[in-house]
């Protein structure tokens, strides 16, 4: 059976338990050895965040601070231009010589898989995990629809290193997002069932989205 290295970005703005929660469910169910938690530093599907790269990796860290098996990056940092997948996965594949790479993401992302740079590389290049609500279809996108190959994890669908699996898990229903606590904050409201207590502290030490007048 070969190592595991899941690879689970996104743009963290900010880091909420919707993102730690589903992370710490795949970790009891699958035998990663790792899994890099990627904040981007420039998504190429929106606008840039009104905070720092550095504010959301901080952040990020936090929140995993106390998951086993996470290690929060900062490479797109380090890198110019938009923040491509294809370019990341690459980089860990190189480095993670005879590991299984996967590539975690919520069903609402893969749904928009074919807008991605050089999508059909990618997906060629590793296997995928795609995070689904229970009871909700992936999308009503039939295109993403057909990419999927499994809705049931095996390992030992890993062992051929010539086939790629799209695999479909359902994890539990968050109705968390990072748009909702930035309003929130913004109005005052309480975020505290919202985020980690660490990242809350850090929210308002640094005022990010207006946090000094949140409770």
């Amino acid at each position: 059976m070969p190592r595991i290295v899941g690879v689970f970005g996104g743009t963290f703005d900010p880091v909420h338990n919707g993102h730690v929660q589903p992370i710490s469910e795949l970790l009891q169910e699958i035998s990663f050895e790792k899994i890099l938690v990627i904040p981007n530093s420039s998504p190429p599907h929106r606008d840039d965040s009104e905070i720092s790269f550095r504010h959301r990796y901080e952040m990020t860290s936090l929140a995993f601070k106390d998951v086993e098996k996470t290690m929060v990056e900062y490479r797109e940092g380090l890198r110019n231009g938009p923040s491509y997948a294809i370019d990341t996965v690459k980089e860990i594949a190189a480095e993670e010589e005879g590991a299984r790479v996967i590539m975690i993401v919520g069903s609402d992302s893969f749904a928009d898989i074919h807008t991605w740079h050089r999508w059909k590389e990618l997906i060629a290049l590793v296997d995928f995990i795609i995070m689904k609500r229970p009871n909700m279809p992936l999308s009503n996108n039939k295109k993403s629809k057909r990419l999927v190959t499994h809705t049931v994890f095996s390992d030992n669908l890993l062992e051929s290193s010539d086939v790629k699996n799209i695999f479909e898990i359902e994890v539990t229903p968050f109705k968390i997002s990072s748009s909702i606590i930035r309003e929130n904050i913004a109005k005052g409201k309480k975020i505290d069932n919202l985020v980690n207590p660490l990242v809350k502290d850090y929210l308002k030490k640094h005022g990010l989205y207006g946090s000094k007048n949140s409770t």
